[in-house]
């Protein structure tokens, strides 16, 4: 019997995660079959079955966690609500993006996602209204969640240039373009 987060459970998952990344290096987002993630990560098919549903279940399962990965290492909010401000919390952002790009160039082509459908994000929105109180600006729920759907589809955009254009610039320079494009902004919040 499978429990989940038991050595062995979590030893096929990493498996299987892993090979999805290798088979979308070589073969695209869209084109590997469950018997080409079995062989890649060296288990059967009951194995992949104790996880996961099909290949889309895996799929939303493994962008889902990059997802909430990646949105913990964006969220400046929660430093800047508990007065704590980083250098700047897209260096590390734009490092993980990097880290797993040909997930994510794979990924960007064959799917419409928006950095904002993370629960990690969609609790900024509270944090954000938080602090937007607390600098007496008090936006609307509205306006806040316009505002997180405004920069997420930016955030996707420029990633997706990034990406494409082979990750030509360093993470410290993208951090620093998307410092300036929010520089007007941020005196907002301080």
């Amino acid at each position: 019997m499978n429990i989940t987060g038991n050595a062995r459970s979590q030893s096929t998952i990493q498996a299987i995660e892993k090979a999805v990344f290798n088979l979308v290096k070589r073969k695209g987002y869209d084109d590997f079959s469950i018997k080409d993630i079995c062989t890649e990560a060296g288990i059967n098919r009951s194995s992949f079955y104790a996880h996961y549903d099909d290949i889309n279940d895996l799929m939303i399962k493994v962008e889902s966690n990059l997802s909430k990965q990646l949105s913990i290492t964006l969220n400046p909010i929660r430093d800047i609500v508990a007065d704590r401000i980083r250098e700047n919390p897209f260096v590390a952002f734009f490092e993980f993006i990097k880290e797993h790009k040909d997930f994510y160039k794979a990924f960007l082509k064959s799917h419409n996602p928006s950095f904002t459908a993370t629960d990690e994000l969609k609790r900024s929105k509270e944090q954000l209204k938080q602090l937007s109180a607390k600098k007496g600006m008090n936006y609307s729920e509205t306006e806040i969640e316009y505002h997180l759907h405004y920069f997420g589809g930016g955030l996707k955009a420029i990633c997706g240039f990034w990406i494409k254009n082979d990750c030509r610039e360093t993470p410290e320079q993208m951090a620093k373009f998307i410092e300036n494009e929010y520089k007007n902004n941020a005196k907002h919040f301080s």
